[in-house]
């Protein structure tokens, strides 16, 4: 039944050559992020994509892979501002020495989402998606 109910977030099929091989599609981002450690270590970035049970997040912090985080997800609604609250874990991590922002990059599994906050949630992966049909159906040249 799930599947079904998020079945609009899904992107249009584009013809690049590879297939997508997620269950969930991962949407393009630049959203601040907030992650706290259990020993309330506060590392500030921001999420460079995100779906419906994971996210990419760039920080300049090292974290271990397996480390539980409470995370504060910021974004807008239109003239509001809105803060997702949810339980996440480290699944992987990588060092990159190229980068501009965030000496590292960790791959996130949403653990638990707070319940007053699912629905904004949601409407953040509906708006993302929209914006993700619109730029491939007008790209800029």
């Amino acid at each position: 039944m799930e599947g079904n109910r998020y079945a609009h977030l899904k992107p249009p099929v584009l013809r690049t050559g590879f297939a997508e091989r997620r269950r969930y599609p991962r949407f393009h981002c630049e959203l601040p992020i907030d992650c706290i450690t259990s020993n309330s270590d506060i590392h500030v970035g921001f999420a460079a994509n995100i779906s419906q049970r994971g996210m990419l997040v760039c920080l300049h912090d090292r974290i271990e892979v397996g480390t539980l985080l409470r995370i504060n997800l910021i974004f807008t609604k239109g003239f509001q501002l809105k803060i997702v609250r949810a339980n996440a874990v480290v699944v992987w991590s990588k060092a990159v020495s190229h980068a501009l922002w965030g000496r590292y990059r960790y791959g996130l599994r949403l653990a638990e989402l707070n319940d007053p906050f699912i629905s904004d949630f949601k409407g953040l992966l509906g708006q993302l998606a929209r914006e993700f049909t619109l730029k491939n159906l007008f790209p800029s040249s």
